[in-house]
């Protein structure tokens, strides 16, 4: 529990502002389970995939086929499959969403593929750095290196929903990551952010400019001093009831609900 409440990250930050509630039976408690949301998992093994692209074997490559993607995929959603995988869309199965992370696929491949050349640093790298005295940790999805001082944060996105430049410009979770690329590389002169919102094949790129970069840190701050003010007393964390409920494994644990999750589980 002491690590959970003096160290931090996007996903932390996410989950309090969502439901504090979450966050206590989470972070605090400890409380973690199989159970997942068919989203999660979709996007799980196209992560899965995309890092097994860019590993050192597959870099020496001077081609990747978009069938060698898909048996990748195939055969880590056949090894990741399990019974607490959970569907809230009762008109969609899981064939459906098997659909979605292959169009991401495909979407990416058409873009990149098929020599992806890319100066590639590490995949799933994870960086300790510091924010107003308090330790975080991130994990980049991808983190490029084409030049001497340069670097490019990708972030993979497999949900429906996009953002704008500007949506993107203000969100904290490409901050967080900029700023443990400066911290933990010497000589960075830029740091160029990518979104890729692979089910509609769009990309969002931009680099913050250093009065953005410190309003953001600056809201992260306030988010963390949010959380340790609640850690005062552990009755500050209500729960936050939204539509969000219905994509999470907790119910048993909540005290705003009764009985499991009524969602269906996989077929």
């Amino acid at each position: 529990m002491k690590n959970m409440r003096n160290s931090f990250s996007y996903s932390q930050l996410n989950t309090f502002k969502s439901c504090p509630q979450k966050y206590k039976i989470t972070y605090l408690n400890g409380i973690r389970k199989s159970h997942e949301s068919i989203e999660a998992f979709v996007g799980k093994r196209v992560h899965g995939v995309l890092e097994w692209l860019y590993n050192k074997e597959n870099l020496k490559k001077s081609y990747i086929t978009f069938d060698d993607l898909c048996k990748t995929y195939d055969d880590q959603w056949k090894e990741k499959w399990h019974q607490d995988i959970y569907i809230v869309d009762r008109q969609k199965s899981s064939d459906t969403y098997y659909s979605i992370g292959k169009r991401c696929l495909s979407n990416y491949y058409t873009r990149y593929g098929p020599t992806f050349d890319q100066k590639v640093k590490s995949t799933e790298l994870e960086l300790l750095f510091s924010i107003g005295g308090y330790e975080f940790k991130g994990i980049i999805d991808r983190l490029d290196n084409p030049s001497s001082g340069e670097w490019i944060v990708h972030d993979y996105k497999t949900s429906k929903k996009q953002k704008t430049k500007r949506q993107a410009m203000n969100d904290i979770q490409l901050a967080l990551y900029h700023i443990a690329v400066e911290q933990n590389y010497e000589k960075v002169k830029k740091v160029s952010l990518k979104w890729h919102f692979l089910r509609h094949g769009n990309e969002v790129t931009f680099c913050h400019a250093t009065e953005q970069l410190d309003k953001l840190r600056i809201k992260i701050i306030h988010m963390v001093e949010n959380i340790s003010s609640s850690l005062q007393d552990m009755n500050n964390f209500l729960p936050k009831e939204n539509m969000l409920c219905n994509w999470c494994y907790l119910w048993e644990e909540c005290t705003a609900k009764v009985g499991p999750n009524p969602v269906r589980r996989a077929d």
